[in-house]
């Protein structure tokens, strides 16, 4: 990122960012999108050129349904939940199987954005997935999102008032799911370090948690 954004400032003629620096900050204005029941106010003051807008929500015309197969298994009281890695995430094979052989064993009912490498695997008996999935027009269907914290999917999560178990792997997903933590919005795991049925567990007390 920090490559990148050096290459925009030296064509547009700005100082590039320092390698201690994460992003560049303008001293004129600056815009950061983030949930404001998220964000770090109560710990920090924000300069007077910062302004916060809620989310950035991708949005799609297109319609979607679910198979009707898979709507066939959901029964009245399932849950469901949208298991959603990002695309880095999914293509470690190895933590995708070791999510379905977990996820198995629960009664709840799942979505899985399977990734490019979803011919590798297969899905268990209580689950659907493809490749890539709207997941803006999933996300009103289901009642708990697990995700790898990536700022997309925090945001569109929040944003139709869902529950998240957050297994991040790497930058700033650590930060998402440890705020997501601490202010009761849902909880944190380590995806690779989780032992049999740890994961289940968490589901269900959070699906019980008002």
């Amino acid at each position: 990122m920090r490559f990148r954004q050096n290459m925009l400032n030296k064509h547009f003629g700005y100082p590039e960012v320092a390698p201690n620096q994460f992003l560049f900050k303008s001293p004129h204005f600056n815009i950061y999108g983030y949930p404001e029941e998220l964000d770090y106010t109560d710990l920090i003051s924000l300069p007077e050129n910062f302004v916060r807008l809620d989310a950035f929500r991708r949005d799609s015309s297109e319609s979607f349904e679910l198979p009707a197969e898979f709507k066939a298994k959901i029964k009245p009281g399932d849950k469901l939940i949208y298991v959603s890695m990002g695309s880095m995430g999914s293509i470690d094979v190895d933590l995708m199987k070791r999510l379905v052989a977990e996820l198995s064993k629960s009664p709840h009912k799942y979505i899985f954005s399977m990734g490019p490498a979803h011919d590798q695997y297969e899905l268990a008996d209580n689950m659907w997935g493809e490749a890539f999935l709207p997941q803006t027009k999933l996300l009103p269907l289901v009642d708990m999102v697990i995700t790898h914290g990536g700022n997309n999917t925090v945001t569109e999560t929040f944003s139709f008032g869902k529950p998240m178990i957050v297994l991040p792997l790497f930058g700033d997903q650590y930060d998402n799911a440890q705020r997501i933590m601490e202010k009761g919005y849902g909880n944190r795991m380590n995806g690779y370090l989780f032992k049999e049925g740890e994961l289940c567990k968490m589901i269900d007390q959070m699906l019980v948690d008002k």
